[in-house]
């Protein structure tokens, strides 16, 4: 068989490298077919759909993930106003202390803090059925869960300072404890120190030690409720 010359035109026969008119080299590139495989074909050797979505094993699938733990967040804060209300109440029926009272209503929070975690998996699983889910990857959705839920419970404390003008309660709590410490104290330099904390600034920066302390704390028992909801929820066989 033969082929025109790609640059004269003349024709030359197949197999031949070079032109005999014109002297330009015969290259021919065949085009590539895809193989097409039957319907038989082991599931292995058969090439990945087209179109479909791709989730790395061992990955969360954030637009289903953000929306589990928003929602287990939200449960979080209702879940520790409420709950911190009704553990006091018990507290007075039960004629405890206030340091009593007080541990009660940390304790119930801390579980509310564990539960949601665990809740963030928990809905996971229900948009992602077929999603395997590590103790990483709950702990991840904890820690969402908990930033939601910090956020949000942030936002109710404040409406429900503003409205009931506890503003000026915390404050006075807050000074007086630091009067106390300072006054238990035989060292001068305490009531220097105790003068210093007592200053805008100084309630100010107390106020924000606080407030971060209580956000790592939602974060680390809320990873921790995600770690153990994995270990519960986490089998995509499990329903």
């Amino acid at each position: 068989m033969e082929h025109p010359c790609h640059r004269c035109r003349a024709n030359v026969e197949d197999g031949v490298a070079f032109c005999p008119h014109c002297g330009a080299p015969q290259i021919r590139v065949s085009p590539a077919v895809a193989p097409v495989l039957s319907p038989d074909t082991l599931g292995e050797v058969q090439p990945p759909p087209v179109g479909l979505a791709h989730v790395s094993l061992g990955a969360i699938d954030w637009s289903q993930g953000i929306r589990a733990s928003a929602l287990a967040g939200l449960v979080l804060a209702s879940a520790i106003f409420f709950v911190s209300w009704i553990a006091a109440i018990i507290g007075l029926i039960l004629h405890l202390g206030q340091a009593a009272i007080g541990l009660l209503v940390l304790l119930a929070s801390w579980c509310c803090m564990i539960l949601a975690g665990a809740l963030a998996v928990r809905f996971y699983r229900r948009r992602r059925p077929e999603a395997a889910i590590s103790p990483g990857m709950g702990a991840r959705l904890g820690v969402v869960s908990g930033m939601v839920g910090f956020s949000s419970y942030g936002v109710l404390q404040s409406l429900r300072l503003a409205l009931f003008h506890g503003g000026g309660e915390v404050r006075e709590a807050m000074q007086k404890a630091i009067e106390q410490s300072a006054a238990r104290s035989p060292d001068p330099a305490a009531q220097d120190m105790a003068r210093n904390l007592l200053s805008p600034v100084g309630l100010a920066a107390i106020f924000t030690v606080v407030v971060v302390i209580i956000l790592l704390i939602f974060l680390v028992l809320s990873s921790l409720g995600g770690a153990i909801g994995a270990s519960i929820w986490g089998n995509k066989h499990s329903s």
